[in-house]
């Protein structure tokens, strides 16, 4: 019985930590550069697919 409650408690432990993980504010560190302009033409190809 000892050993069923504790691997409840690791259990309980290991999703709550993932919670947390997953509502935690972003430790990401990318570099804070905005929106970049398109500055190239669009590629306007017809496909046609014959089946």
């Amino acid at each position: 019985m000892m050993k069923l409650t504790q691997m409840l408690r690791d259990a309980g432990q290991f999703v709550s930590e993932a919670i947390a993980r997953l509502f935690a504010p972003s430790d990401a560190s990318y570099p804070e550069i905005g929106v970049q302009p398109f500055s190239g033409e669009l590629h306007h190809k017809t496909v046609k697919a014959d089946w």
